[in-house]
């Protein structure tokens, strides 16, 4: 499913490939799913289907965060034409984006809700910045991954200069809970690395916009025990 999210279209050699699968497995479990309605099958290629496409919009790991973070993105947005802008929060050991503004990066990386984002993005770096550095993502060493979450936790913003994705470079803020427990990162990326240093003062910003929306959330409120009523009967 991970293989048929990234591509519109797939072949069974490749996707069995990519799958890291057998190519009678893939096909047996292509099958399955096109049964199902989660895949379609196309003359010999496959592609997500519109149970997939159902289940996936009633997913949703932060909806209060996603409102909350509409008009602080759009107004990041505006102060920077053509770039892309995200909000990204952790989920089962992932960076997850949860609500998005695309620009010229989608044509390098899709920054669409839903979307895993590589290991050892600036959203990951501020995400681990608030806790403690138990692992490091694949491609770097446990040095250089400890001394740039300490750099995000100490200035409060992380940069990243294509080392995810080939010349995608990003800059990210932490989103803060009404706890003050970090939750999310909010995110701008450009395909020129130039404008990413500039944009530090207002993805910092607009983190703290979203930070202090989520406090104004009321919390919710404890659920009332139903009272119990004794009926006497007598003797």
């Amino acid at each position: 499913m991970e293989v048929l999210a990234h591509d519109d279209e797939v072949g069974l050699t490749r996707l069995a490939a990519d799958a890291e699968l057998p190519k009678a497995t893939a096909h047996r479990l292509l099958g399955q799913l096109v049964a199902l309605g989660a895949v379609q099958s196309r003359e010999g290629r496959y592609c997500l289907g519109p149970r997939t496409f159902r289940l996936g919009q009633a997913w949703h790991p932060a909806r209060t965060l996603s409102a909350a973070a509409a008009r602080p993105l759009r107004e990041l947005a505006s102060t920077a034409s053509g770039l892309s802008f995200s909000v990204s929060v952790p989920e089962a050991g992932h960076t997850i984006v949860v609500g998005s503004i695309r620009g010229e990066v989608d044509d390098v990386f899709p920054l669409r809700s839903g979307v895993v984002l590589p290991p050892g993005s600036a959203a990951e770096l501020v995400l681990a910045a608030s806790t403690p550095v138990a692992q490091y993502p694949e491609g770097w060493t446990r040095a250089t991954w400890v001394r740039e979450v300490a750099r995000a936790r100490e200035e409060g913003l992380a940069f990243q200069y294509g080392q995810c994705v080939g010349p995608l470079s990003c800059v990210a803020a932490p989103i803060l809970s009404a706890s003050g427990q970090v939750v999310a990162a909010v995110a701008a990326s450009s395909l020129d690395g130039k404008r990413i240093a500039p944009l530090g003062g207002a993805v910092g910003r607009a983190a703290a916009m979203i930070s202090a929306s989520l406090a104004r959330v009321p919390a919710p409120r404890p659920a009332v025990k139903a009272r119990q009523t004794v009926t006497v009967v007598p003797h």
